[in-house]
């Protein structure tokens, strides 16, 4: 779990507000169909403005994952089932980030810790917003670096990963903003999953399964952007954005989503979403290798390989519906329904390892 520039730029672009100190508590329950994976999520998250230039915020996050994830082996003979593997596991995580405002300046420096059972993740973010044109521009500059270790049997492996981050919010007019922003992201270490397999084929009447290889060495670029207009005659915002990714994997992906924000009355916001998602496959995805095993020397089988159903090429849908109610001046409560559906778009991977997931929310926010 990454909780570096991720975590900061949500409100480094959302025109740079200085909100009312709250307090924020959220459950999410996430299910995949079909006993697959369960993700309940408790989080809380505060901010509070400690000085007239100085503002703290913090997060912490606990998450209790189970259920059944496939292995990357292909269906048994006479069946179209993929094999599934269960798991349990806990996660707990958090962040404290500190946002300075000098001037046209506002620095935001950032701490994050998680850890699960096999997996450690210690990362630092800066950024810099940098407003213009009386207010109406802002720059934005930001880094941030994680320190990761993966339990693999009994030995840890180390993965680090550098995020950097150019982006531009700009008031369109009073009620339109656009904003932009280019990340170029590098991995390295450790990057192949310790729970995905992928069968070795040879001339004999059984197969086996061994780990996934995935390259040591990672690059990405991705640019995103969001235009949000409010609409005075029927007091709604709408809210398009489009991102596009690439890396150096292979994968080419693109996502555009439209989200409307209905105010009802004086208590009640409703905010149906529809997110769309495609993304091409990399270029060491396949079902199965030739081979005994990986150290038998075989020359036609490639230096990397992986038959990960998410490095696949295929499609996911989102939509769903969240509502927002002002109980009090000082108390809002969220609650939320959103469905994930994921479909191939290639014949090598079975269509039973692709998830469709039900995800329901309820937050409540309080302000002091």
């Amino acid at each position: 779990m990454r909780l570096g520039l991720d975590a900061l730029l949500p409100c480094a672009l959302a025109g740079r507000a200085r909100a009312d100190d709250h307090v924020d508590y959220r459950y999410e329950y996430y299910q995949e169909e079909g006993d697959r994976i369960a993700v309940e999520t408790h989080s809380a998250l505060f901010e509070k403005k400690l000085t007239d230039i100085v503002t703290v915020k913090g997060q912490v996050v606990y998450d209790a994952i189970s259920g059944s994830s496939p292995t990357g082996a292909p269906p048994l003979a006479g069946s179209d089932k993929v094999p599934v593997k269960k798991l349990h596991d806990n996660r707990r995580a958090g962040n404290l980030s500190f946002d300075v405002h000098l001037g046209r300046h506002t620095l935001s420096a950032q701490g994050s810790y998680s850890k699960e059972s096999d997996y450690i993740s210690a990362g630092t973010a800066l950024t810099d917003a940098i407003e213009f044109n009386n207010k109406n521009t802002t720059l934005l500059l930001g880094v941030s670096h994680n320190f990761d270790r993966v339990l693999l049997k009994s030995d840890y492996r180390h993965k680090d990963a550098t995020d950097f981050i150019i982006g531009v919010s700009q008031l369109l007019s009073p009620k339109t903003i656009l904003t932009a922003d280019f990340t170029y992201g590098t991995e390295n270490g450790y990057l192949s999953d310790p729970y995905k397999l992928i069968q070795f084929d040879s001339w004999l009447p059984i197969s086996f399964a061994f780990p996934e290889n995935r390259p040591g060495h990672r690059d990405k670029e991705v640019l995103q952007t969001t235009l949000t207009h409010f609409f005075d005659p029927v007091n709604a915002s709408a809210e398009l954005s489009y991102r596009f990714y690439h890396d150096s994997y292979g994968i080419f992906s693109h996502t555009a989503s439209v989200t409307w924000n209905q105010k009802i009355g004086k208590y009640l916001v409703l905010s149906p979403i529809f997110r769309f998602y495609e993304q091409s496959e990399a270029d060491f995805y396949r079902g199965s290798v030739p081979g005994f095993f990986p150290s038998d020397g075989n020359p036609a089988r490639p230096q990397y390989y992986s038959a990960d159903y998410r490095l696949s090429k295929f499609i996911s849908l989102t939509y769903g519906l969240q509502a927002s109610v002002f109980i009090r001046e000082w108390l809002t409560l969220d609650l939320g329904y959103h469905r994930y559906e994921m479909y191939a778009l290639d014949s090598a991977t079975a269509a039973s390892a692709y998830p469709n997931a039900n995800i329901y929310t309820i937050g409540l926010r309080f302000f002091f």
